[in-house]
C-alpha cells in the first residue's frame, strides 16, 4: 500500500469516526442543540409553504398554520451519518487521494450536510402537501414514505458523487 493510499484511508477513518461520534452525541442531544440541521430545514419549509415557524425551546419549530412541529425526531441526523459513511466508502474505493484529499473531505462533510437538509426538507414537505390534499398517512405510512424519500435521495446523490470522483485514479488500477 502506498503512503498516499494510507493517508486517504486515515482521513476516511477520521470521517467514519466523526460519523460515529455524531451518533453517540445524538443519543442525548436536545432539539435546541440540533439547530445546525433543523434551522435550515425549517427555513426552507417556511419559504416553500409561505408560513412562518416559531422555535419553542425544548420542543422544536412550531408551524401552527401547517399543524406540525419539526422536532428532534425530524432532524435527519441518522441520515447525515449514513450519507457521510456512504460518501466516505465511495471515496475509499479510489486508489489514492493525492492533493484532492482536503477538497474531498470538505465535499463529503458539506455535501452530506447539504443533502440531509434538502432530503429532510423534501420529506417534510411531502407530508405537508399530502395533508393539504386530504391524504393523512398513518404513522407506518408516514415512516415508510420518509424512508423511501431518504433512500431515493441517498441513491441519487451516491450515483452523482461516484460520477464526479476522479476517473483517472480508477483507470490506473485496471
Amino acid at each position: 500500500m502506498t503512503p498516499d493510499k494510507r493517508k486517504t484511508i486515515a482521513i476516511g477513518i477520521l470521517l467514519l469516526a466523526g460519523a460515529f461520534a455524531l451518533k453517540w452525541w445524538y443519543r442525548t442531544a436536545t432539539v435546541d442543540q440540533l439547530g445546525f440541521v433543523l434551522t435550515p430545514v425549517t427555513t426552507f419549509i417556511g419559504l416553500f409553504t409561505g408560513t412562518t415557524g416559531t422555535f419553542v425551546p425544548e420542543q422544536g419549530h412550531l408551524f401552527g398554520e401547517l399543524g406540525i412541529v419539526v422536532d428532534r425526531s425530524c432532524s435527519g441526523i441518522n441520515f447525515l451519518i449514513i450519507a457521510t459513511a456512504t460518501f466516505t466508502f465511495l471515496w475509499l474505493r479510489r486508489p489514492d487521494g493525492g492533493c484532492a484529499r482536503p477538497i474531498m473531505t470538505a465535499l463529503i462533510v458539506l455535501g452530506s450536510w447539504g443533502l440531509t437538509v434538502l432530503a429532510n426538507t423534501g420529506r417534510i414537505l411531502l407530508m405537508v402537501y399530502l395533508d393539504r390534499y386530504g391524504l393523512h398517512p398513518g404513522p407506518t405510512v408516514h415512516e415508510a414514505l420518509g424512508a423511501f424519500f431518504f433512500l431515493a435521495s441517498l441513491l441519487l446523490a451516491s450515483l452523482a458523487f461516484d460520477r464526479i470522483l476522479p476517473r483517472s485514479l480508477t483507470a490506473s488500477t485496471n
